[in-house]
């Protein structure tokens, strides 16, 4: 259980300065989207330059906004399947739902990654295909992995369920 500590610690962490992050990228999001004037400020955002005097470029930072609402949605609902697991409610129903939720936030992430990637290499007419892993990948595998253990999850309650009824 202490690995599971240091996890639920390294979580809560990076939780406090989302919340502390988020709400100022809002800020500087609007702020940016609704200024008239240009905003010849360099931003790279996940690893991408972004021209932020382009419509292109306020797309992106919007895009990249919502993706990281989704992925705080997603680590919310970990911290949750974190406190339970903590508490020993391994096989709950309340704990199985969570690991779902957790995928399918996560895999919408990855298809607004990709979306935002796309849309930063249109705005630099650099479109084609790219050999390699990056993080949408990534992403992605997370939360079908996620989503692959809620159904271990489920089979493993059942499992228990007809064990507890066995003499």
């Amino acid at each position: 259980m202490r690995k599971l500590h240091i996890l639920k610690t390294i979580v809560d962490y990076v939780w406090i300065l989302s919340l502390i992050c988020y709400p100022l990228a809002i800020l500087f999001c609007i702020m940016v989207v609704t200024d008239r004037d240009n905003f010849d400020v360099p931003i790279t955002l996940v690893g991408n330059p972004v021209d932020l005097t382009m419509p292109l470029g306020k797309a992106v930072l919007v895009v990249d906004l919502i993706n990281f609402g989704v992925l705080l949605v997603a680590l919310f609902y970990f911290r949750k399947l974190l406190t339970a697991f903590s508490k020993r409610l391994i096989f709950e129903k309340e704990t199985i739902l969570l690991l779902p939720k957790i995928g399918n936030f996560i895999v919408a992430g990855s298809m607004l990654y990709l979306v935002a990637d796309i849309i930063t290499k249109a705005s630099h007419h650099k479109i084609g295909i790219e050999v390699g892993f990056g993080p949408f990948l990534y992403l992605l595998a997370l939360g079908l992995f996620f989503n692959v253990l809620s159904e271990v999850f489920t089979l493993a309650k059942h499992l228990k369920e007809e064990n507890d009824l066995t003499i």
